[in-house]
């Protein structure tokens, strides 16, 4: 079922982020499954160690997509939510593009995105369980000279 879902939002159909689509880290595929579903649905996840599911993204895999369509929102129709936190960070080495950070701070969720040319790639998506992951991420918004949002 969580595989399903997964699919029909990023391989059977594409998301788009600021009119460019967005694609996902196909392989190395493990058994059937793309390298991305792994991403968005384990913790501490390794290309040489065994993957462990973290509930918490499961649970929330059907908002990735939500995020990334939905980010500009009009916040006054909504209760209890400043919007989605949206800002980008400059291209690090070990990283192909420039990353964009989508954050909801009131559910505590984060997917990031890479820019790419053509297209944005699905990095990864996770709650942010603790408060000082939070708050450093909220940090890095404020300071940001990137807001998209």
């Amino acid at each position: 079922m969580l595989y399903e879902i997964f699919k029909n939002d990023f391989i059977a159909t594409k998301p788009c982020f600021e009119n460019k689509p967005v694609n996902i880290r196909k392989h190395p595929k493990e058994g059937d499954k793309e390298q991305a579903f792994f991403y968005v649905t384990s913790r501490d996840y390794f290309k040489d160690c065994e993957r462990v599911p973290d509930m918490r993204r499961c649970e929330r895999i059907r908002w990735i997509r939500s995020f990334i369509e939905e980010y500009n929102c009009d916040t006054t129709e909504c209760v209890d939510c400043q919007g989605v936190k949206v800002w980008e960070e400059d291209k690090q080495p070990k990283w192909n593009g420039n990353r964009v950070h989508l954050l909801l701070e009131e559910e505590r969720f984060m997917v990031v995105l890479e820019r790419r040319n053509t297209f944005f790639l699905l990095v990864t998506a996770f709650y942010l369980e603790q408060d000082h992951t939070l708050r450093k991420k909220n940090q890095q918004y404020t300071n940001s000279t990137s807001k998209i949002k």
